[in-house]
């Protein structure tokens, strides 16, 4: 009689249908390189990594997969949160102004508040360049 695992032996997600062992292309991959490695290089890719999330309690987890950067789903969370949140309150890079920068909620924050605050910055930086 086969016995079937209920989640994914790379990544840990779960299965459907006829899937036995992994749940893609990518995975099953990634399962045929982790079978290759010794298993001191394994244990090495998979033993004490610390949490990618600064404010994580438990600081120390051992991963599942070589890619792991998070100890929970909570961590990975919280972290993407707190990223957003500095997006959001992003200072214009001109000194001397303190204005909020902005962010659309795509890709990354602004550098500058205005355009003539980054017209300025870049007129200060020629003239430093050419005096230097």
């Amino acid at each position: 009689m086969l016995d079937f695992a209920l989640s994914c032996e790379a990544c840990g997600g779960p299965l459907t249908n006829r899937q036995t062992a992994v749940c893609s292309n990518a995975c099953r991959q990634r399962r045929k390189r982790m079978r290759k490695l010794t298993d001191e290089q394994r244990l090495a890719l998979l033993w004490g990594r610390d949490c990618a999330y600064p404010g994580c309690k438990e600081g120390v987890f051992d991963p599942r997969t070589p890619t792991q950067k998070y100890c929970d789903e909570n961590c990975k969370a919280a972290h993407k949160s707190a990223i957003e949140e500095e997006r959001w309150e992003a200072v214009c890079e001109l000194e001397g102004c303190e204005n909020n920068a902005g962010w659309d909620g795509v890709g990354r924050a602004r550098r500058f508040c205005s355009n003539a605050h980054k017209q300025k910055a870049y007129r200060l930086r020629k003239k430093a360049e050419a005096t230097a």
